[in-house]
């Protein structure tokens, strides 16, 4: 089972609980507000609002993730560098510099918003320029959603 197909079935298997959960916390905490109360006060319908919220972000921040974003598409930039590396330099892969295909792949997943980060374990195994595990998002948010996700890995 490879990283993506670990991701989908999680997503696969959460997304719909989570959907019903920030549904019936939602409705609740509206029908509260118009006078149908499932909920006893205005606080807990409030909160209840409030957390139907923040559970619809987080599937949307897993589906996301699950598809097409954050390690997904690190890994996707890392062979897009490759191919670009390799094709710009036919001659190192027959032994000229391979250095610069490194040099390359590195300076491309710079320019794509990305940092050689050689903390994970997988990179510690193999420290390579196509090593997706190597690499961290410069933004913030990505770099932590895209650290969390390489946490399972």
């Amino acid at each position: 089972m490879g990283v993506c197909a670990l991701n989908q079935d999680l997503a696969v298997f959460f997304v719909p609980f989570g959907l019903m959960i920030s549904c019936s916390l939602l409705a609740g905490g509206a029908l509260f507000f118009m006078n149908i109360k499932f909920i006893p006060n205005a606080r807990l319908a409030i909160a209840a609002l409030v957390a139907g919220g923040l559970v619809l972000i987080v599937l949307e921040i897993i589906l996301y993730g699950s598809a097409t974003g954050y390690f997904k598409a690190q890994q996707l930039q890392t062979s897009a560098c490759e191919l670009e590396g390799e094709s710009a330099h036919p001659e190192a892969r027959q032994g000229a510099d391979p250095k610069i295909i490194h040099e390359t792949i590195l300076a491309c997943m710079k320019t794509a918003g990305y940092e050689w980060q050689g903390d994970h374990r997988h990179c510690k195994d193999a420290p390579v320029a196509t090593n997706p595990f190597c690499y961290l998002p410069l933004e913030a948010f990505d770099r932590s959603i895209t650290g969390f996700q390489m946490n399972f890995e």
